[in-house]
């Protein structure tokens, strides 16, 4: 058995009466076990179904999460310590410009856990 990862889509839908062509979504990455690649979609597709949810909102409108696609499913091997398992490249503003020299402090980092 070696581990997958697989990127998730999930859609948040609220229930105010009307369809929206603008939605939230939630992108979610998990790792897991499987024997091949087939195996490792029809896991992935168990464990994303398990995390589907419903419940009402503070104004008892129906907000369902549901889940879209399997955006990505990969290997990831045997051995999963140290391994990247997702990444995101995106773009940021800073306030300063920052010289291509710039020397970063990531030990003074303060890093908060997501949940």
């Amino acid at each position: 058995m070696e581990f997958f990862s697989a990127r998730l889509l999930y859609i948040i839908l609220v229930n105010d009466g009307r369809p929206r062509k603008r939605n939230d979504y939630d992108e979610v990455v998990i790792v897991f076990r499987a024997r091949d690649f087939n195996s490792a979609f029809k896991r992935a597709l168990i464990l994303g179904c398990a995390q589907e949810t419903e419940y009402f909102n503070h104004r008892k409108q129906t907000v369902r999460w549901a889940l879209v696609e399997i955006l990505n499913l990969d290997s990831v091997g045997k051995k999963i310590d140290g391994r990247e398992v997702a990444s995101k490249l995106h773009c940021r503003t800073s306030k300063k410009p920052i010289a291509p020299t710039t020397r970063f402090h990531p030990e003074k980092s303060k890093p908060e856990q997501s949940f």
